[in-house]
């Protein structure tokens, strides 16, 4: 190097300390590796010292333009994309952002960095988690122009109406892959839309999913149609890409282990035997766990079909499932962890939970008289501890993240580390907790995680927890305790190492077991993903409708060492500086098509009738006259009549969505996904204290929703017949709304189920209605909402219609009235209604009486006395023939036989 060249580098390194001097906070992207100076974004709301990346200005440029998923590699900047997006927002005077992260941890995080890289007051970047009472969240959301949340406090408070998600102009989606399913980021996004469809969604992962089907959903989950991939071995990432090297470290069961596993996998496989035997396990090699859960599912049926061999069988599929989790944390987590196991189950068998009779196996109680006196056996645990002390020996300043399953796997592997100088680890797990193992609050997780990156721990321990953003600049080793059967969790553990500098990734594996099995399928799933993605974008199949605006980027410019230009040149000079290598690559792919030769020696296509059998007859063999005008025409009519109704009818119950009308749902519901589905449809969901039933519809319908395993738990305790006799006594239309998918591991007698659901439909008069899971019920709520609505609208118009048809009907029921009320006032003048009703009664008469009076003519005059009250004549005693006709006592009983006689007779 020249007296020049050197004197250049000096001023460019000197430039760049200055700059990190002034700056509060490191930029946790990986270097540039190919230039000496860092070119630097301006914008007037962003501050110092965010680098000018092509990639990330073309991502920019697309999400300024419209909502997009970008797909960008762990450590290449997702987060200053986002910074970016989130000044040029705030510069057009956005009223709201709201960036959504999944844990509570990269909550703190992005809250943490956005206060240094934007130039806006700190009292304005708020955290909205569910540390903050609901009380206290709505002023906080009322003063923030940032929030930082976690999905699920967005979820429910947008549901509550706590806040309101219209006036969000740019919703981001940190860890986006998540928007699946029922997860709380797809029901944010559902909202997002219905409240505010012209909102602009940034949605950022580095692994949206292994499928077609679930990139799909994430794209339509949060309304990010568009696609901005940036693979890691294209030219614009290229001068960014960082080393990382991934070792997998293949691992022999030592003889003693294989000792200890011997007996279990023996009656394990005799289990497996006598199950396949009964039919309820299928006859092949491996038996894993998707094959027990189906069996129990088996099992379970046998039951409701009052199969005897359904109760064996599920006590032998219950210990099955355990004896096979028990192998596996032999074979892959260790002695010690299984033992650990083995307690927790005697600590819950003492606490009713039925594992008493799997530990009553001899074949287990020899197991554990073994583990007692053994200790740790596996070579997974000596492994990790020579990584680790060969890592933090080369570099005293670095750090270490080890990732495992299992909670018992971290509390071994920290007191295996703690006995090493130098090496201060610590644990890093969720929040839940189960028996005596207890979960960390969130203020411990962000107090670890403090730690961690002040260098106070340098070795982090950790669950799934710990899989996704956490940002730490100098992980320079992580280390996969086994490989996850997820290719989009595997690319982000991997994705916690070489964020700014060369990096290792150790993988252990257990041979011949299932670590083997998982770390296959989760590189099938990595290489399917990345194939997905890259023919996506290569057949447009998801942008290809998407115009970029040409001043996306009219606020943004780059101050490099010679000069400030503006963004969009910065960006174009990128590209044209990368053409060539572009023009190299496709020339020599270009070079190894060869062209494929003509074959002109192809039969013709066959018609039909050579493809057809000679006896089978074809629809011109068919042939019948054709219909005369006349008769289409009718036919024709006829038909669009059905079918116009038939259109009409489809349409009205396709069209479920609300219209802004009020179902008050109990508090209780308030974590269930039902809400979510009806606040998407258009419905408003007021939360509230139901003293009976879940959902309220209107004052006459009141309804009582319960899952599966919820009825079966009522029918057991008895609460079921009691809710319900309540729900009937507290609405005019009670209903019975029961979702009955997923749950068929849970068994009861299905006389019980039978026997409580004709009491409550039969009895008690409350309609049972089934219904698939959440959405659907949502969708028949949404429907009996409008049947509701439109019968009380029906009868209000009834009520208050003033139209000329029921004018005129109400003019005549008036002129009926008078005309009654003047014959009970003068019953004895002439009417003309009146009369004519006497005549039609004494015709009546008349025929009734004349066959009587043929048969004794010289009683005639007696029975025709009573004229037309034919009543009085049949009910008329001997005493009133006498009274009121004047006959002798003979002619009155004469009649009265005459007439109670003959009807006796017949």
């Amino acid at each position: 190097m020249g007296i020049e060249g050197l004197q250049t580098f000096l001023n460019h390194s000197l430039f760049f300390c200055s700059t990190l001097a002034h700056t509060p906070h490191i930029i946790l992207l990986n270097p540039r590796q190919k230039v000496d100076f860092m070119p630097q974004v301006v914008h007037p709301l962003l501050s110092d010292g965010v680098e000018a990346r092509g990639y990330q200005l073309r991502s920019l440029e697309r999400i300024l333009s419209f909502s997009s998923l970008m797909v960008m590699p762990t450590g290449f900047g997702k987060t200053a994309v986002e910074w970016m997006a989130m000044a040029e927002f705030l510069r057009k005077g956005s009223n709201k952002i709201v960036l959504i992260a999944p844990t509570t941890g990269l909550v703190d995080q992005q809250r943490t960095m956005a206060v240094e890289r934007l130039s806006l007051d700190e009292e304005r970047i708020v955290t909205y988690t569910g540390e903050t009472g609901p009380q206290k969240r709505e002023a906080l959301w009322n003063q923030a122009t940032v929030v930082m949340a976690t999905p699920q406090v967005i979820r429910n408070d947008a549901m509550n109406g706590i806040i309101d998600l219209a006036e969000v102009d740019l919703l981001i989606l940190d860890e986006a892959h998540h928007a699946t399913g029922n997860h709380a980021y797809a029901q944010v996004g559902n909202l997002y839309q219905r409240t505010n469809p012209k909102g602009r969604v940034l949605a950022a992962t580095a692994s949206p999913g292994s499928t077609l089907r679930n990139i799909n959903e994430v794209r339509t989950n949060l309304n990010a149609h568009n696609l901005d991939l940036c693979k890691r071995d294209e030219p614009l990432l290229s001068d960014y890409d960082v080393d990382m090297k991934i070792h997998t470290h293949t691992v022999d069961l030592p003889r003693a282990l294989e000792t200890l596993i011997t007996p279990l996998r023996t009656h394990f496989n005799e289990e497996v035997s006598h199950l396949q035997r009964l039919g309820f396990m299928p006859t092949k090699e491996y038996i894993g766990t998707n094959d027990i859960e189906r069996a129990q599912q088996s099992a379970s049926r046998a039951i409701q079909q009052r199969d005897v061999r359904g109760y064996d069988a599920a006590r032998r599929v219950a210990d099955l499932r355990r004896i096979h989790i028990l192998i596996n944390l032999l074979q892959t987590q260790g002695t010690q962890v299984a033992k650990a196991f083995l307690n927790r189950a005697e600590e819950e068998g003492r606490s009713g939970r039925k594992t008493n009779r799997m530990l009553a196996l001899p074949v287990i109680h020899q197991l554990r008289l073994a583990l007692n006196d053994v200790g740790e056996l596996h070579p997974k645990s000596s492994i990790v501890e020579t990584l680790v002390r060969q890592e933090i020996a080369a570099k005293p300043e670095g750090k270490v993240l080890i990732f495992t399953e299992y909670r018992d796997s971290v509390d071994r592997i920290v007191d295996v580390l703690r006995q090493h100088d130098g090496l201060e680890p610590d644990a890093f797990i969720g929040q839940s907790s189960r028996g005596s193992q207890k979960g960390m609050t969130q203020k411990q997780q962000l107090a670890q995680l403090n730690r961690f990156r002040s260098g106070e721990i340098n070795v982090l321990v950790a669950t799934s927890v710990g899989e996704e953003g956490l940002d730490v600049p100098a992980a320079d080793l992580v280390v996969l305790y086994e490989p996850v059967p997820s290719a989009v969790r595997a690319i982000q553990r991997r994705g916690r190492t070489a964020r700014q500098r060369a990096g290792s990734v150790h993988v252990l594996i257990a041979k011949n077991t299932r670590d083997a099995y998982v770390h296959r399928a989760s590189e099938r799933q990595e290489e399917n993903m990345h194939r997905l993605m890259t023919r996506l974008v290569r057949q447009k199949q998801l942008n290809e409708t998407y115009v970029v605006s040409e001043d996306a980027l009219e606020a943004f410019s780059v101050k490099t060492d010679a000069e400030t230009l503006p963004a969009k040149a910065f960006l174009e000079q990128e590209l044209v500086r990368l053409a060539a290598v572009q023009e190299e690559e496709s020339n020599s792919i270009e070079t190894n098509i060869q062209p494929a030769k003509r074959n002109d020696n192809v039969a013709p296509p066959l018609r039909p009738d050579q493809i057809r059998p000679q006896a089978q007859a074809s629809l011109f063999h068919f042939d019948q006259p054709a219909p005369t005008p006349a008769e289409s025409a009718k036919l024709r009519a006829n038909m669009d009549v059905v079918l116009n109704a038939a259109e009409e009818e489809i349409a009205s119950l396709s069209d479920v969505r609300g219209r802004g009308e009020v179902i008050y749902i109990d508090h209780r519901e308030a974590r269930s996904t039902l809400p979510s589905y009806l606040k998407g449809l258009g419905f408003k969901t007021s939360f509230t204290q139901l003293p009976y039933g879940d959902l309220r519809l209107s004052e006459r319908v009141l309804i009582e929703r319960k899952s599966a395993r919820d009825l079966l738990e009522s029918v057991k305790s008895g609460r079921l017949l009691n809710q319900s006799r309540s729900l009937a006594a507290s609405a005019q239309r009670p209903l019975l709304l029961i979702e009955t998918g997923g749950e068929g591991q849970y068994s009861v007698h299905p006389n019980a189920v039978l026997g409580a659901l004709a009491h409550i439909t039969l009895d008690l008069g409350v309609p049972v209605v089934m219904v698939k899971g959440p959405l659907e019920a949502a969708h028949f709520i949404a429907v009996a909402v409008r049947q509701e609505h439109e019968a009380l609208e029906r009868l209000h118009r009834f009520a208050s219609d003033s139209s000329e048809e029921h004018g005129n009907v109400r003019a005549a029921i008036a002129r009926a009235n008078r005309e009654l009320e003047a014959i009970a006032q003068e019953p004895e003048a002439s009417h003309p209604w009146l009369d004519d009703q006497r005549e039609h009664l004494a015709r009546c008469y008349e025929h009734t009486v004349n066959p009587l009076v043929e048969q004794a003519p010289h009683l005639k005059q007696t029975l025709m006395h009573f004229t037309p009250d034919i009543g009085r004549l049949f009910s008329a005693t001997d005493a009133d023939f006498t009274e009121q006709t004047g006959c002798s006592v003979a002619n009155a009983k004469q009649a009265l036989a005459l007439l109670h006689g003959n009807f006796t007779n017949q």
